[in-house]
């Protein structure tokens, strides 16, 4: 388990978090953000919504497990929390 969370960081969490995710069309904003100093701003090609981000999450860490072990280690799923209330969820078939 600890090699399978090492690679979700790797890939993914370390990757997000405390970055501002944007949406690469939207130049205002990305503008604004890298005239920022220091500040980590990840740009992706879909509108960052719970939903889309959880999708975009699946098809990074799917990519990432792929193969990994010789065990056929793949994501199943993802659960995605904006809120307490507010979260997405993608099974993906077995």
């Amino acid at each position: 388990f600890s090699d399978v969370k090492a690679i979700a960081r790797l890939h993914l969490v370390d990757v997000w978090d405390h970055a501002f995710l944007v949406y690469a069309k939207d130049a205002t904003v990305r503008d604004f953000l890298n005239s920022l100093p220091n500040h980590i701003t990840v740009v992706i090609d879909r509108l960052p919504t719970v939903e889309i981000l959880a999708r975009t999450a699946v098809d990074i860490l799917k990519a990432a497990f792929i193969d990994r072990y010789g065990t056929g280690l793949k994501l199943q799923k993802l659960v995605l929390h904006e809120t307490p209330n507010c979260w997405a969820e993608i099974t993906e078939a077995a």
